[in-house]
């Protein structure tokens, strides 16, 4: 009787310390999650204080969005070590992969933005005419909706930067050519306009 007693202590006490190291190892996750929260914070500061530089600005940005998504990336991370639900652990390893794959994407923006350096200080932009096949607009919680992309036959130019309106946009641009100055590595517009043949008025 004696003897069960101990086993049935030493089962619980391992459950018991697998239990503490899960929690521990998930809280360590949230705990740099929320580490990366701070970082983005001051990586936005700095790109609005850089917003005269373009390309600084727009890599900044770009590293501060990668690092919100690694933040939320790794919480979810932490969420599926810690919890035991198999459903909860799917949905968050869902949640976790996009975030992620979206963290690498902002970050191969931003090394694109770099090598785009060079070209954007001496103005060699790669030129576009034609009518956009496909627009993308922001989906903000209120207020302005943005344009943020237009969709040609093989290529996709990024025009967040230029701010213009959804509403803009279809009254004076929507379903015309448009004359687009862009860099070549990233596709950031730096320019936009209605283009009007040989008058370029």
């Amino acid at each position: 009787m004696t003897i069960k007693l101990e086993q049935k202590k030493k089962s619980n006490r391992r459950i018991c310390l697998g239990k503490n190291r899960r929690e521990t190892l998930a809280g360590v996750f949230v705990f740099i999650g929320m580490c990366f929260l701070i970082v983005t914070l001051i990586l936005w500061g700095i790109s609005e204080l850089a917003e005269e530089n373009f390309i600084i600005s727009e890599m900044i940005g770009a590293y501060s969005s990668a690092s919100m998504c690694l933040c939320f990336g790794l919480v979810f991370i932490g969420l599926i070590i810690g919890t035991r639900n198999w459903l909860a652990r799917i949905f968050c390893l869902f949640i976790a992969a996009v975030m992620l794959t979206t963290s690498y994407s902002f970050m191969e923006s931003s090394i694109l933005l770099y090598k785009d350096k060079e070209a954007f200080e001496n103005k060699q932009y790669e030129k576009l005419v034609a009518i956009p096949i496909g627009v993308e607009f922001d989906d903000p919680d209120y207020g302005t909706q943005f344009l943020m992309e237009l969709e040609f036959n093989d290529l996709a130019i990024d025009v967040y930067s230029l701010n213009i309106s959804r509403s803009y946009y279809q009254a004076n641009l929507s379903g015309k050519p448009l004359e687009i100055a862009y860099l070549p590595n990233s596709h950031f517009a730096v320019s936009m306009k209605e283009y009007l043949g040989e008058t370029g008025e």
